[in-house]
């Protein structure tokens, strides 16, 4: 501390000893321009006074300043002999060059042996349908989209075809045939929002790696932040689909007991027309 207020008050000194010296520089300029170009006068001291009255400015600046020039040259080495033990400090121990380089040289081999082959990966070709109908439904649940949910209520129409009329089925069956239809169709959608998520999560990865081969010591904390973050949202989509996945056996152990009731309705139904045939 005590360093810290010596070398602030040096430097107050030296910019008040600056100042000092700019004055008398100007006045010394003046006085000999003043001595050359104004004609000689009776009054005037002539120019051994003005010659012995600027030797005496530089012998107070020399015998009184001077002294401060050294002390403020000696508090400066002072502060720089202390900031150069911080810079090894930091370049020995808490980021040493050579760590910090290995480091990055490992990034960069990590992009190149993996970046390529996750993105192959992930758009590998898995369709399989034949027909028009089918085919078009397929394209459009893997595009990755999520802008044509229109298009693909109209494929998937297309594809398992429409509700029977209400002459051609028991409302059971057209009520069953309904919900299995918008259980597949948001289970779609969201499929596809899932799939939209993970091409951002996978370019917010190649950012951050991009970044890790430049970025300084410091930013590791904030790249570790922006990770975190992606992860959270990646876990949060994850959670999503696992919810959808669950909406879709639950309707599913709800159609396999519709059906049980169904047949129930329909034995009691039968019992009773057997009943009524017996009787006539």
């Amino acid at each position: 501390m005590k360093l810290l207020t010596l070398f602030f008050a040096n430097l107050l000194a030296f910019f008040l000893v600056t100042r000092v010296r700019q004055v008398v520089a100007v006045t010394l300029v003046g006085a000999v321009a003043f001595t050359i170009v104004a004609p000689p006068a009776k009054a005037q001291l002539g120019i051994p006074a003005i010659i012995a009255a600027a030797a005496q400015v530089v012998a107070t600046i020399t015998n009184v300043i001077g002294p401060l020039f050294g002390s403020i040259r000696g508090t400066l080495g002072a502060v720089n002999g202390v900031l150069n033990q911080f810079l090894n400090l930091w370049q020995q121990v808490v980021y040493p060059p050579q760590s910090i380089n290995r480091a990055r040289s490992l990034v960069v081999s990590l992009i190149a042996q993996y970046r390529g082959l996750l993105t192959a990966l992930m758009r590998v070709n898995v369709s399989s349908a034949q027909l028009p109908n089918p085919v078009s439904l397929d394209s459009i649940m893997r595009n990755r989209g999520t802008g044509d949910f229109g298009q693909l209520t109209n494929a998937f129409g297309q594809t398992y075809r429409a509700i029977p009329q209400p002459a051609d089925a028991h409302p059971i069956e057209r009520d069953l045939a309904d919900i299995d239809d918008a259980m597949a169709l948001a289970n779609l959608k969201t499929l596809k929002a899932s799939d939209a998520v993970v091409d951002q999560m996978m370019a917010a990865a190649n950012a951050i790696e991009d970044e890790g081969v430049n970025m300084a010591p410091g930013e590791a904390p904030f790249l570790a932040a922006a990770g975190i973050t992606a992860s959270v949202k990646s876990q949060a989509m994850m959670q999503r689909m696992m919810a959808a996945a669950i909406r879709q056996e639950a309707a599913r152990v709800a159609h396999d007991n519709t059906v049980r009731k169904r047949n129930a309705m329909f034995g009691a139904q039968f019992r009773n027309d057997m009943q009524t045939i017996f009787k006539k």
